[in-house]
């Protein structure tokens, strides 16, 4: 099961890319963490986040930036809840998981589930 799904995310951009002419990445760009309405958001949910191309920045610790070069596993950026995987030079095993209500909100996929708008 694990290897199926291994062999899925890597195969998932050569489909879409395929199916679909040229695929945007929905990460790329500056977030900022938000909250539901009315509440405000975990201070334990880093912000601001970028993403280019190759490279992730976020805060560390102590709140200074901190660059890592990642690759993406994309998939439709049109069709709704979408989802993004970013996986670091540590292998497939630890990626982490990025799932989008629409282009300019998503939700890190993680035991805090931090919730974040395009800044």
């Amino acid at each position: 099961m694990k290897l199926a799904s291994i062999a899925a995310i890597l195969l998932l951009p050569l489909v879409t890319s395929c199916g679909s002419g040229q695929s945007t990445n929905l990460l790329i760009g500056q977030w900022k963490a938000s909250a539901i309405p009315g509440t405000t958001a975990s201070s334990a949910c880093p912000t601001p986040l970028v993403f280019t191309a190759n490279t992730y920045t976020m805060p560390d610790a102590g709140g200074q930036p901190e660059t890592i070069p990642i690759t993406y596993v994309t998939g439709a950026a049109t069709t709704f809840p979408a989802t993004v995987y970013v996986m670091t030079d540590a292998g497939v095993a630890f990626h982490v998981t990025y799932i989008f209500s629409n282009k300019d909100h998503m939700t890190l996929d993680n035991a805090l589930q931090c919730a974040y708008d395009r800044a």
